[in-house]
């Protein structure tokens, strides 16, 4: 009898578990990013996988306060998920001095060329904070340890900021 209580108690536990999970979409930087659900599925607003909110596990950081941060964080490797012609600088936006570029289209195939910073803090970020969330979410999916994302992206950092890049690599 005893026995089956504790099979009864240990099921019973297991469904209110279950039915305290929370899920978000996938970081998509839409507004829809905070909004929790009650099941898995598909986000209603930006159709990505819904992922239990704490599998979200990205820190961030405000761009107005971005070169403070690098100076900051010796070491830093700068993840730049834009397109190729954006981080050229042939968008409206400029880049960060010794940024790496892997758009976030890309990131999934060419994850194993930054195996290398697994366990160093890695700042992402894109135009608006858009790709860049995606980017993070997918790099701790994989096993990098420290990632941070920059919210509102290169669009919010100012023109004459003293870490951007001033020149562009020629095509």
């Amino acid at each position: 009898m005893v026995k089956y209580f504790l099979v009864l108690l240990l099921m019973l536990g297991t469904l209110a578990s279950s039915a305290q999970k929370k899920y978000q979409c996938i970081p998509c930087g839409n507004g829809c990013d905070d909004t929790r659900f009650d099941a898995a599925g598909e986000c209603p607003v930006c159709h990505m996988k819904l992922v239990e909110v704490g599998s979200v596990t990205f820190g961030s950081v405000d761009p107005a306060k971005i070169c403070d941060y690098i100076k900051s964080h010796p070491g830093l490797v700068l993840l730049d998920v834009r397109t190729k012609d954006e981080y050229e600088g042939k968008a409206e936006f400029g880049t960060l001095k010794n940024a790496i570029n892997v758009p976030v289209q890309e990131l999934e195939q060419r994850m194993g060329e930054l195996a290398a910073y697994k366990n160093k803090e890695i700042l992402v970020y894109c135009s608006h904070s858009r790709r860049s969330p995606r980017a993070s979410y997918m790099l701790t999916q994989n096993g990098f340890k420290h990632v941070v994302n920059m919210e509102g992206g290169m669009s919010m950092v100012k023109k004459d900021s003293d870490c951007l890049k001033t020149e562009h690599p020629k095509r």
